[in-house]
């Protein structure tokens, strides 16, 4: 990726790692702590026999795409997400690619259970506005088999610069939260895996600025 920062980001006392990308568009990239993702889940194998398909809204090329707009507020790692989408915002500001309130709302949250041989094709999240987000929480080992070591892209998450020519690929790596612009494409690759039955499972969501009186 074509980096131009790195530092520390102090959030609820959890120290995180991120990079900051730019490719055209801003693509920011946070490393969360373990112990949330453990929590987070906890609580979705909880709840998912009673959540609700949001796969007709969503492009992927995959069979459990679930509904978690209303349990994503109830998860320990939350506040975390909330600061770096803050950080997020304060970045465009510094750079005056953003101007105004930072009053931020969710409007919608999902994860995705991707198995072998699904994948989601290159596309933008909610009408071009605002900005969305993929957090990994779980990571199967890939099936490594090409003979060309520049054409293994399986699984992993691809961000198409904006002039439409190349594509910026990233392994997922369990506690990595990308904030991007809704209007970035971007995709996902299909893999197969070395243990039968295991999954690539990401969180997203999108959110824009709230109107404030």
């Amino acid at each position: 990726m074509k980096e131009t920062e790195k530092r520390m980001f102090t959030v609820h006392n959890t120290t995180s790692f991120y990079n900051t990308f730019m490719f055209g568009r801003m693509v920011k990239c946070y490393n969360l702590p373990l112990e949330g993702i453990e929590d987070l889940n906890k609580k979705y194998e909880e709840v998912k026999k009673d959540l609700n398909s949001y796969g007709k809204r969503l492009a992927g090329r995959l069979d459990s795409e679930l509904d978690f707009t209303q349990i994503i507020q109830s998860t320990t790692l939350f506040p975390t997400i909330v600061d770096c989408m803050q950080d997020y915002i304060e970045t465009l500001e510094k750079v005056n690619l953003f101007k105004g309130n930072k009053h931020l709302d969710i409007l919608s949250c999902w994860i995705n259970d991707m198995k072998e041989g699904e994948y989601n094709p290159p596309h933008t999240h909610h009408d071009l506005t605002g900005w969305s987000t993929v957090l990994f929480l779980k990571v199967p080992e890939f099936v490594n088999d090409v003979k060309d070591p520049h054409k293994f892209k399986d699984g992993q998450l691809g961000f198409i610069e904006c002039n439409g020519v190349g594509t910026v690929w990233s392994k997922p790596e369990v506690g990595e939260f990308y904030i991007f612009e809704a209007k970035h494409q971007h995709c996902v690759m299909p893999f197969k895996v070395k243990k039968k039955g295991d999954i690539r499972r990401s969180m997203s969501f999108n959110f824009i600025v709230k109107n404030v009186k």
